[in-house]
């Protein structure tokens, strides 16, 4: 295939990310309003609750999600990709032992990360932590995972593997999921509500790049994205379809948003006792109140169980040709 011909899918690939923010920046307002309009009207119902963070930039990244949502049946015409190759060919009952099977690993090494935490006094249990409340936690993971799945591991690592090889195609997609979730929208709001306006989405762009600037965010932050994204991608290629990588997706998720709920961090974490093996996570990307080497070994070694789970049920599918 010729080099010119070979990288035009991951040109289209990478206009559509900036697209994809383009867009996100100019739909953010449109979300941002009338939350806050829901959430004034009554502060403790459940549509309130559902929606969460109320400062401006946490909504940058719900809405570049929905840019990305009405722009893909456009990228997708674009690649000239069918929605076979997108999910694969497992059967659905398969499928949906193979995405139980990677949902209870991921959980397993949630608890392992979770074990570490308590042990080494960076997290501490709530007063009266309800165990009974998972669902939102449960939802969120469900719906990310399928989502990001579709879009990272079914449309961009099966485009880039078919034009550029399996080896490439993995690097580039762990690369633009790595990079898209660690653009970093202010943690703090920095941005007071009443000042938000309609073109205020473009402020958050230009807030996005700092976490590159500080090491600790890089390590800390940018490799343990980088693993997750791998992991996902070897279980797609080591599997055929979508179901491992949603299922371990949707473990980690949910996972971590649960324990997240039960617990709260301790001034260990906060004052970088332990940096750079356990670090305070500023990442909204990362539903993990935890960061660091020790969580991207576990990352790492789940994702390597994932990989051995899917190698033993089916020999990897050569995407690319």
């Amino acid at each position: 295939m010729p080099s010119s011909s070979k990288h035009r899918d991951l040109l289209i690939i990478s206009g559509f990310v900036l697209l994809v923010l383009l867009l996100g920046a100019l739909l953010t307002p449109a979300l941002f309003f009338p939350a806050q309009a829901v959430i004034s009207a009554d502060p403790q119902g459940g549509v309130a609750q559902f929606l969460g963070e109320k400062e401006f930039p946490s909504y940058f990244n719900r809405a570049a999600l929905l840019a990305a949502l009405i722009g893909l049946p456009f990228l997708l015409k674009a690649l000239h990709m069918p929605f076979r190759e997108i999910v694969g060919n497992v059967p659905f009952a398969r499928g949906l032992r193979q995405l139980g099977t990677t949902f209870l690993v991921a959980l397993l090494s949630v608890g392992v990360l979770a074990w570490v935490c308590l042990t080494f006094g960076v997290s501490r249990l709530k007063p009266a932590p309800d165990y009974l409340d998972f669902g939102s936690a449960l939802a969120s993971g469900l719906t990310v995972s399928i989502l990001e799945e579709f879009l990272f591991r079914g449309v961009i690592l099966v485009i880039l593997c078919r034009s550029l090889g399996n080896r490439s195609g993995l690097f580039w997609t762990t690369a633009f999921f790595s990079i898209l979730h660690f653009l970093k929208p202010p943690l703090d709001g920095a941005l007071p509500n009443d000042q938000v306006t309609w073109f205020s989405g473009f402020w958050v762009i230009t807030q996005l790049f700092r976490g590159f600037g500080l090491w600790q965010n890089v390590v800390g932050e940018f490799l343990v994205l980088a693993a997750v994204g791998w992991a996902l991608g070897r279980a797609r290629l080591g599997s055929g379809g979508l179901w491992y990588s949603i299922g371990l997706h949707a473990g980690w998720v949910f996972g971590m948003k649960y324990f997240s709920s039960l617990v709260f961090t301790t001034r260990v974490l906060r004052n970088g006792e332990l940096d750079p093996w356990l670090v305070r996570n500023t990442c909204r990307a990362i539903v993990s109140p935890v960061v660091g080497i020790v969580p991207l070994l576990i990352i790492f070694s789940t994702g390597m169980v994932a990989v051995w789970i899917a190698s033993r049920k089916k020999e990897e599918k050569v995407l690319g040709a």
